[in-house]
């Protein structure tokens, strides 16, 4: 049974050692080192590896030091080393080929990856290994025959072992071109084995190539340069042939470099190519051979997670990222500004340093019930800063699993809301002081007057200003309790409930609540129903159903005339014309005034603040007006012309209630 290839991994991450062990133990026979000491005590002391896979940032002697110190060394100069690193600049990869490394795989680590440069480097080397020896038997061969040629006996027994020691090299040589074959045909999808002259023309190409580069035949490329082999990017061709240039005329052993083509299907591909010198003896001539692999899926991985890490780092939330444990191995910038804590200081320590003591150890736990199920958690935290004060997350924290269903990581977004925290705290201050203590001192104004009006010797003038007082305190309330209905609505809270209201009644109370405006800018109101004339005196009497709220319909009726009001020009006339449509089941309000609404606000006429041209305006009348008719489900809409210079607001109503 053949014996497995042997690799000396070498990187001072425990990890990094895991990882590479377990996923390369099934294959091949593994030593590992955590420090470049450890790795030559390890060659000194047992059989020379097959490959050597060395981390390049190690401490005291990094790779580079480590590979230099490996060439050196009689039993492993000729050995392949493969460095692993997070590096991915130019000149860390061409110092890595310097110091004689033949290929260069970057952190994060694509394990397929590595397993098919690992299998090309140990075939590379073998065949060379076995081309050595079969020109080793030769070379042995000829001076034996030359030194034994006077005696022929000698000389043909001599003869016939050398023959049969050539047929075994050459069966051994098939059997591993063989191999070699079946491993180029296996990986014809990821990469091809390539052999050129010097000046480019191709003289050899495996199977891969037809499928990476879309060619149809081998016919067709061999004898005609490299360089016509695909439609190369003119940037990435241009940097390979200056570079092409340097390395062949400076005798360099080997060399990696990129090529971007665009494949015949018309998609833009990436090749990351390995190349060496060589001398062919029977061509007497030197020969650049090679592995071309493509590297477009992983190019792409690259780039996606530099973008997804970009936006990680810039995002305006924390983001961290424990083991299944909790102890944090990854905070955002963000997380920085949120806690105090640098990632230095957070990286290592469990989540549970942030917690502030305020919430219940309960609440935890029924939170990483949640998590050990496998499920999403989300809810608010109250953590504490590094420098004391208590700040509000809203948090989501998501398990993270491998291929295989292991939970890996958990992952925490928490977005800072002490600003919600802060109006919901206003809020309730607001609400405390409409609830308590505005509507303590009217209970006094509004039932006192009753108490006063017992009082039979009080003259009628007297009495109306008591009844006078009542009403305003009564309208106050209203109005309390109207500004916290419109919090309601704002904060989906409210419950509405519909019932019959006459819709005249309110009318004509609404209009009364505006005599003195319509009299400071002597504007008059002409009242239709139905096509009928009335007067706002009998309009009552008229009679028109709606399924309303008669607080809420009362208040978005003054808000709209007052809105009228205030856009009409004085001496006008503001039109106020109700029709029924019983075969509908809807009653249309229209309320009409002359001046359009000025143009940079008819998109947002209904959005809260918009405001134009007014001195104390608010913004908040129409707002609150459409606030009130969505609750009530009435369709308000606008319609302005400037051609008539008039505006128009359009109520829907229901006839009855859903």
């Amino acid at each position: 049974m053949p014996t497995m290839p042997s690799i000396l991994v070498v990187d001072d991450q425990v990890d990094n050692l895991k990882m590479l062990f377990n996923t390369l133990k099934p294959e091949y026979r593994l030593r590992v080192a955590s420090s470049g000491a450890e790795a030559l005590t390890i060659v000194r002391q047992f059989e020379s590896p097959d490959l050597f896979l060395l981390d390049i940032m190690m401490p005291e002697m990094d790779g580079y030091a480590l590979c230099r110190r490996l060439k050196s060394l009689p039993g492993t100069h000729e050995t392949p080393v493969i460095f692993l690193t997070a590096r991915d600049r130019p000149e860390d990869e061409e110092r890595g080929f310097e110091v004689g490394a033949v290929d260069y795989v970057t952190k994060p680590i694509n394990v397929r990856l590595l397993q098919a440069r690992i299998k090309a480097q140990l075939a590379l080397a073998h065949q060379i290994k076995q081309a050595r020896q079969v020109l080793k038997a030769s070379n042995s061969l000829v001076a034996r025959v030359i030194r034994e040629r006077d005696d022929q006996e000698t000389q043909n027994a001599l003869l016939a072992r050398e023959i049969a020691e050539r047929e075994q090299a050459e069966t051994a040589l098939r059997a591993s071109q063989a191999r070699f074959a079946r491993l180029t045909s296996e990986l014809s999808d990821r990469l091809f084995f390539f052999t050129h002259a010097l000046d480019g023309e191709l003289m050899y190409l495996s199977e891969g190539f037809k499928q990476l580069l879309g060619c149809a035949t081998f016919e067709e490329v061999i004898g005609r340069s490299w360089r016509n082999l695909a439609d190369w990017s003119p940037e990435s061709l241009r940097k390979v042939n200056e570079g092409n240039w340097y390395w062949v005329s400076q005798g360099d052993e080997n060399a990696r470099f990129e090529l971007s083509f665009r494949h015949p299907d018309g998609d833009w591909r990436q090749l990351e190519v390995h190349a060496y010198r060589i001398f062919d003896q029977e061509r007497d001539q030197e020969l650049i051979e090679g592995i071309a692999l493509d590297v477009t899926e992983q190019r792409a991985q690259d780039a996606r997670l530099r973008t997804l890490m970009r936006a990680v780092e810039q995002a305006p939330v924390s983001i961290t990222v424990t083991d299944p444990q909790g102890d944090i191995l990854y905070v955002n910038p963000y997380f920085t500004q949120l806690s105090g804590y640098s990632s230095e200081e957070a990286i290592g320590k469990n989540s549970r340093f942030l917690q502030s003591g305020e919430q219940s150890h309960a609440f935890y736990e029924e939170m990483w019930a949640t998590l050990e199920r496998g499920e999403n958690w989300r809810g608010e935290l109250i953590n504490q800063n590094k420098q004391g004060p208590l700040y509000w997350v809203e948090s989501t924290i998501s398990p993270v699993f491998d291929e295989h269903g292991e939970l890996q990581n958990y992952v925490a977004v928490k977005q800072d809301i002490k600003d919600r925290k802060e109006l919901e705290r206003i809020r309730e201050d607001v609400e405390r002081i409409m609830r308590h203590d505005l509507k303590a001192p009217l209970n006094a104004i509004i039932n006192l007057p009753d108490l006063l009006l017992m009082d039979d010797g009080l003259s009628a003038e007297q009495r109306e200003d008591i009844q006078l007082i009542r009403e305003c305190g009564r309208d106050m309330l209203d109005l309390i309790d109207l500004s916290l209905d419109l919090f309601k609505m704002e904060s989906g809270q409210f419950h509405y409930r519909a019932s019959r209201v006459d819709l005249m009644k309110i009318v004509q109370t609404a209009c009364a609540f505006l005599a003195e405006p319509l009299s400071r800018k002597q504007l008059s109101l002409a009242l239709h129903h139905n096509g009928q004339a009335l007067s706002l005196e009998s309009a009552a009497a008229s009679g028109c159903a709606v399924a309303a709220n008669t607080r809420l319909l009362l208040s978005m009726l003054g808000n709209l005339l007052t809105n009228a009001v205030e856009a009409s020009p004085p001496g006008e006339t503001i039109r106020l014309d109700i029709r029924e449509h019983g075969a509908h089941g809807q009653v249309l309000l229209e309320i009409c005034n002359c001046g359009a609404v000025p143009a940079p606000i008819r998109e947002r006429f209904f959005a809260k603040y918009s405001t134009y041209g007014k001195a104390n305006g608010t913004g908040l009348g129409t707002y609150s007006a459409k606030l009130m008719a969505d609750t009530m489900g009435f369709r308000l809409s606008m319609t302005t012309s400037d051609a008539e210079d008039r505006t128009c607001l359009h109520l829907r109503m229901p006839t009855s209630t859903p």
